[in-house]
């Protein structure tokens, strides 16, 4: 199992989210890791890949497996002014048959 990390940095106006695009596995695991105090949640469009279509921060901040292939869109919205939102994407893709990664 692989284990990514997403960079969030919720600042007054905008919201970075680095990498901005994630390919992931069935097989691995993906934690939203604040850059600095300012909380947030993540929301994705439909079913979305987790247990959950809304993960709130300590949630996010957890790691998460998928449990869908797909492409969805989500959108990372600060806690503290819910219209300051960000919309990245997750792809999670079959899990490698063998080989070196």
């Amino acid at each position: 199992m692989r284990k990514h990390k997403i960079d969030v940095t919720v600042e007054d106006s905008s919201i970075v989210v680095q990498p901005e695009s994630l390919l992931m596995t069935l097989d691995d695991e993906v934690q939203w890791a604040g850059k600095n105090e300012r909380k947030f949640s993540i929301e994705f469009e439909g079913v979305g890949p987790f247990q959950s279509r809304q993960l709130p921060h300590t949630m996010a901040t957890m790691g998460q497996q998928a449990r869908t292939r797909g492409r969805f869109k989500y959108t990372v919205v600060s806690d503290e002014n819910p219209g300051l939102r960000l919309d990245p994407v997750i792809i999670v893709d079959p899990p490698p048959s063998g080989g070196i990664e």
